[in-house]
């Protein structure tokens, strides 16, 4: 009976050491104007997790030949062919810059004249639950990748066309978008994504048009680590083996 109390307590320890935070963690990237050198970091921490936002571009390969060739290659790889770009932010939300780009394009996540990539990388594993982007008008696209927990880019097949105000956005995700304000150039978007467990997210656009957008928001909840459920597991099994144990005793 000692023996099935104390393989009880370490199992239930283990329970809630393992036990996957459940709570949505909101970062609103917005804030006073500035503009951060090439390859510097926009970083924020909340309920323990830290997000960084890099900008980067990838020259003049069309969007579709960067999915085609890197999609499920080692994102450290891809990295390495990147060109490190500015971050801009401003009360709207954060893009990326480089220099000689033109003023109106400068806060933005664009492809006018380089396809531009704006890279969030996490502290740990995440679903991103939702993205707002603010900026946008009626033909502007939105491409998105993940980096795996085990360090693979992966296309997450969110895209499409923001459509305007009244509308949904035309992306191929399981809860789509919604106009959320503003008119002209200047709406914003929420986009439902509830993505599986990634480390990092890179958002670009689905064309080579001068498509934007500012990130303004984004909504992750924390998901356990392959060691979190491996102890979970474990726990479960001391469970079921002290059961087994007790049963044969008693019988």
């Amino acid at each position: 009976m000692f023996r099935f109390a104390t393989v009880a307590a370490a199992t239930a320890a283990a329970f809630a050491l393992a036990a996957p935070a459940s709570a949505a963690v909101t970062f609103n990237f917005g804030g006073a104007n500035a503009t951060l050198g090439t390859g510097v970091a926009l970083t924020q921490t909340q309920s323990g997790i830290t997000v960084s936002a890099t900008g980067y571009s990838f020259g003049a390969m069309t969007p579709t030949n960067f999915q085609n060739q890197w999609n499920g290659q080692d994102a450290a790889t891809v990295l390495a062919t990147l060109d490190p770009k500015q971050i801009r932010r401003e009360g709207a939300g954060i893009g990326v810059c480089w220099a000689g780009e033109a003023a109106n394009q400068c806060n933005q996540v664009d492809a006018d004249g380089t396809n531009e990539l704006l890279r969030v990388s996490v502290s740990q594993g995440v679903s991103m639950l939702t993205a707002t982007f603010d900026r946008v008008d009626n033909n502007d696209t939105l491409k998105l990748y993940g980096v795996t927990l085990d360090g693979k880019l992966q296309w997450l097949g969110y895209g499409g066309i923001f459509d305007g105000p009244g509308t949904t956005m035309g992306v191929n995700s399981p809860g789509g978008g919604w106009w959320v304000s503003g008119s002209g150039d200047d709406q914003v978007y929420t986009v439902a994504l509830n993505t599986g467990a990634y480390k990092e997210f890179w958002f670009g656009n689905n064309n080579d048009a001068a498509d934007g957008y500012r990130l303004d928001s984004i909504s992750v909840q924390p998901v356990p680590e392959p060691a979190t459920w491996a102890l979970m597991i474990s726990g479960f099994g001391l469970a079921g083996s002290a059961l087994r144990r007790r049963r044969t005793a008693l019988a």
